[in-house]
């Protein structure tokens, strides 16, 4: 099924490019990095492809989680408890990173914040999703050293 589908997009692909690029007055040979800016804005051909992909990465991406989430619950509810218990945990983190996050933009941040019209709320989102990241990998690091010392004592 994946094959075929991914046939398909290819196939998909082609012919809108094809047949973008014939209806513009191109063909394949033309080099469209060569084109000028009012050009290369008029050209549409890629988007429906484009739309088509990320649509079908979200929804296998959602059926994959959904079904390997729920068979695996299903399957193994011990260990499938304790996943849910460490997700919790991460989730209590990060609401305490959120927490404790500054909406603070100052130096080279305000120009960004003001560009790209972000909320102080998604400012603390990313700061705390930031926090965690930093936390995991601290976290990591040190899960590395203990397991390398603990082997070395077996």
């Amino acid at each position: 099924m994946a094959l075929g589908l991914g046939v398909l997009m290819v196939i998909i692909f082609m012919v809108t490019v094809s047949s973008g690029l014939s209806s513009s007055g191109y063909d394949m040979s033309t080099d469209l990095n060569g084109l000028d800016d009012a050009s290369k804005n008029a050209i549409g051909f890629f988007n429906p492809i484009i739309a088509l992909t990320i649509v079908l990465i979200v929804v296998a991406a959602v059926l994959a989680f959904v079904i390997f989430f729920v068979a695996g619950i299903l399957k193994f509810p011990k260990e499938s408890m304790k996943f849910i218990a460490g997700f919790v945990v991460l989730l209590i983190i990060f609401g305490i990173a959120y927490a404790t996050s500054s909406e603070e933009t100052s130096g080279r941040l305000t120009g960004i914040v003001e560009k790209f019209q972000v909320s102080g709320g998604t400012l603390k989102f990313i700061n705390g999703g930031i926090l965690v990241t930093i936390l995991l990998c601290f976290a990591a690091a040190a899960m590395i050293v203990v397991s390398e010392v603990r082997n070395a004592f077996k």
